[in-house]
């Protein structure tokens, strides 16, 4: 019918921009979120290590047991408070970081939903003007188109 214009955002670049800062900042959290979920199944299977010890230990006293190897089980026991102290250390501050990386995401997340609230609203807007084009020139070509008189009368 008419010239038919083709739709142009003139923010299409910071949108793809936005979009794939959104996307590296939720590779960056599940990352983040893989490596906390990996430091608390170690922490786990570290308290179980400690409460195994413990009990195997308190066994053993009950059999008895001689110096040297209470000595050395309390070394070992030692040892592995040690390494829960310092994994559960890890583990907090893996949270940490993960909850500022969540609020990073989160804020490119609403940065991208902007945008595509824009796009959206500029689109609806272009269609409805493309729309009232094609009726108007509907109408422009009804009224000028020649008049022939009914046959019948």
């Amino acid at each position: 019918m008419g010239s038919i214009m083709a739709f142009h955002f003139p923010l299409k670049a910071l949108q793809r921009l936005r979009a794939i800062y959104e996307r590296r900042e939720g590779q960056r959290l599940a990352a983040l979120t893989h490596q906390l979920m990996s430091t608390q199944k170690q922490l786990t299977a570290l308290k179980a290590a400690e409460f195994e010890g413990a009990g195997w230990f308190t066994k053993s006293l009950q059999r008895g047991m001689t110096g040297a190897e209470v000595q050395f089980q309390a070394v070992c026991s030692t040892v592995r408070l040690r390494r829960i102290k310092a994994v559960t250390q890890v583990a907090e501050s893996l949270s940490r970081q993960r909850e500022r990386q969540l609020a990073e995401y989160c804020q490119a997340r609403q940065k991208l939903e902007v945008i595509a609230r824009l796009y959206d609203r500029q689109l609806a807007a272009y269609r409805r003007t493309q729309a009232r084009r094609d009726h108007q020139q509907a109408t422009d070509m009804f009224l000028i188109r020649p008049q022939t008189p009914n046959d019948g009368q």
